[in-house]
């Protein structure tokens, strides 16, 4: 016989504390999954927040570190970096924060360097010659002039005997994702030019591949294009299923679907052409956006079968494909989230998988005897899992809502209040709402487990996450509505949400809150200066709030990004970058406030945000603001999670009259 009762939402009290989220958020995570295919062996990369946030290389079969607490395997390539290591026939190769050098592990397990000592290069995305395994290709960045132009970007040889760096391919503003064939005899691999990121445009290319006789050096042909169109067509993620064989993601249709590009000879390489694996495209996104070198969205398990990640209504799907059939099997999985996808060709696919009501892990997907697919977890059972009682775990559920005035779609993830010891609220009631605005703003809220959110759902709060126009995952056309209208559309599709789940009866949008961080707490700091009434009350975390001086310090990845976004430079449309920014119109805000800020934080000075604090108190208004001494432009801090999220508690009670605690 159930004990649950009745009360107010909002008002429930809750055995998750803001302690245990701020644990589970440092707790070690895994990060990349790592694929030995000379051995079939897999690793992962796993954030380790109690040490300082290094990252270790940890073998996945007995859980054993691959090297000291002194070794770091992380890179800033691209700024967001991923990819900084490759296992190949046992040994470990990675870049080493610290120095930024690429190390080797040697027998005994102690990191040998194998680059020079050069602080202004950085090394990721490690690719080992089958036959010469002596000889890394890899994606290099050149900061020897530190201005965002200026920095260059290109495919190195890493003689590992040796220890030298030599060019292979330039020309092109970025590179990633260079792959040696099977056989060694071809090298393909993904670039992209400004001002493009690499999800709006970019191009794969091929080349064959010349050792030299003494096996010391390697070059490579003249460069065949394989799919991509600068400025209008995303190929991406190219993987080899064979030799003359190779699988890669094209949105030519406006999504990204999977496409193959096989070959006979060399003779004929360049007369070949690409063709879409799927009789018609499917509008699923295959893919997604390469914040982090690391994300790959299909594996080979043979010459003719791929598992390939797409997303579907905001979760990962999971598909086995004949590429010669073109024929998709979904498999069934209780991941949310599935990244990091990496096969052997002999059957093997590894990857990373979140579910909605679990930590993430490591997963094996393998062929049966009869063909059929099987999926199981490679980590051992994480004591993280079981610390929070999983009943008050509230499960996402996805909406596509229409939202006027043109009917455009906007996707969002509800979760219901929830806790065991309670049965709704009262009579006819409907819960507040803390809304997330994510970050970005290029990307995509998933609906894997996070503790925080349930924080605020077993305490009688609905929590919903807003994919808005601009968000990935939704295809080309809703990830691009967004250009020049950062500011606009991503705030009427929160506050339009909002009043669409209220008329189902979902949330109470008089009782609406709003919160996100970095470029959604910029959308937070937009809502409080154009839409003052329409939330309750707002918290930005370290929110971006001058377009001007966000410009000024983007570093090379994301050099043109404020341009995209504004509709056009600051010298075309001025005006527009003023009214979009909120710092100048402090005097609208009429919402109560509550400022998150690390002191440190280099992308949003402090002192702009205790500006506007003293400006909104001084009109009579309510502000807080909360300074992280030694906090950037994020949290890394336990403490400094916890009091966030109490903070944040108590700020949005006192706006609402909630949290009794009954």
């Amino acid at each position: 016989m159930s004990n649950a009762r009745v009360a107010p939402y909002g008002n429930w009290t809750s055995a998750i504390s803001a302690e245990a989220v701020a644990a589970q958020g440092l707790s070690a995570n895994i990060e990349d999954v790592i694929l030995d295919v000379a051995t079939s062996k897999a690793y992962f990369a796993q954030g380790r927040p109690e040490e300082n946030g290094r990252s270790a290389i940890v073998d996945a079969t007995d859980y054993r570190d691959l090297f000291d607490l002194s070794w770091d395997a992380r890179t800033q390539v691209h700024e967001y970096g991923g990819a900084a290591s490759v296992v190949f026939d046992g040994v470990l190769y990675f870049s080493h924060i610290l120095d930024y050098r690429v190390y080797k592990t040697t027998k005994d397990g102690t990191p040998v360097p194998v680059t020079p000592v050069n602080p202004n290069q950085r090394f990721a995305d490690f690719t080992v010659h089958p036959a010469h395994p002596k000889l890394i290709v890899c994606t290099a960045e050149d900061h020897t002039n530190p201005h965002p132009a200026k920095v260059v970007t290109r495919l190195v040889l890493i003689n590992t005997e040796t220890s030298t760096v030599s060019r292979l391919v330039e020309g092109a503003d970025f590179y990633a994702c260079a792959r040696f064939s099977p056989d060694g005899k071809f090298l393909v691999w993904q670039q992209w030019y400004h001002p493009e990121l690499p999800w709006q445009s970019a191009e794969i290319a091929l080349a064959s591949v010349i050792v030299s006789a003494d096996g010391q050096n390697l070059g490579v042909g003249p460069t065949i294009h394989v799919a991509g169109q600068t400025g209008v067509v995303c190929a991406m993620d190219p993987i080899w299923i064979s030799n003359k064989s190779l699988v890669f993601l094209s949105d030519i249709s406006g999504y990204l679907n999977p496409w193959i590009f096989t070959f006979d000879s060399s003779n004929a390489l360049d007369a070949s052409k690409a063709s879409p694996i799927l009789p018609k495209p499917i509008e699923e996104e295959f893919g997604a956006p390469q914040w982090y070198l690391s994300r790959h969205a299909s594996g080979a398990l043979s010459e003719t079968k791929v598992a390939f990640i797409s997303f579907r209504e905001g979760r990962s799907m999971l598909y086995v494909c004949d590429v010669t059939q073109g024929v998709l099997v979904e498999v069934p999985t209780p991941y949310a989230l599935i990244d990091c996808v990496h096969g052997d060709r002999k059957g093997n696919v590894f990857m990373l998988g979140a579910s909605s009501h679990a930590n993430g892990v490591l997963a094996q997907l393998t062929l049966s005897a009869d063909g059929s697919p099987q999926l199981r977890s490679l980590s051992p059972p994480a004591a993280e899992d079981n610390r929070l009682d999983p009943r008050f775990i509230s499960i996402p559920e996805y909406h596509a809502l229409t939202l006027p005035p043109d009917n455009r779609t906007c996707h969002a993830n509800y979760y219901a209040p929830k806790n065991p010891k309670y049965d709704g609220g009262l009579a006819g009631e409907k819960p507040p709402v803390v809304v997330r605005i994510h970050g970005g703003p290029f990307a995509m809220e998933p609906a894997k487990l996070s503790w925080a959110k349930q924080f605020f759902t077993s305490r009688g709060w609905a929590y919903v996450d807003i994919n808005y126009g601009g968000s990935t995952g939704f295809g080309r056309a809703f990830r691009e509505s967004l250009h020049g209208k950062w500011g606009l559309l991503d705030i009427a599709d929160a506050h339009q949400s909002v009043l669409k789940l209220d008329t189902l009866g979902l949330v109470d949008a008089a009782r609406a809150v709003v919160h996100g961080g970095s470029a959604g707490g910029y959308s937070v700091l937009q809502i409080a200066t154009t839409l003052p009434t329409a939330f309750a009350a707002g918290s930005p975390h370290y929110g971006v709030s001058d377009m001007r001086k966000l410009d000024e310090i983007l570093h090379k990845f994301e050099y043109y990004l404020c341009d995209r976004l504004m509709g056009g430079k600051w010298e075309e449309c001025e005006s527009v970058w003023r009214e979009r920014s909120p710092i100048y119109h402090v005097d609208r805000i009429k919402m109560p406030m509550l400022f998150l800020q690390g002191e440190d934080d280099t992308v949003v000075p402090a002192d702009q945000m205790i500006k506007m604090v003293e400006t909104i108190k001084g009109r009579g208004g309510k502000a807080e603001i909360v300074l992280f001494s030694g906090e950037g432009h994020g949290w890394r801090r336990a403490s400094t999670i916890r009091i966030a999220l109490e903070r944040q508690l108590t700020f949005f009670n006192e706006v609402l009259g909630t949290g009794a605690e009954v």
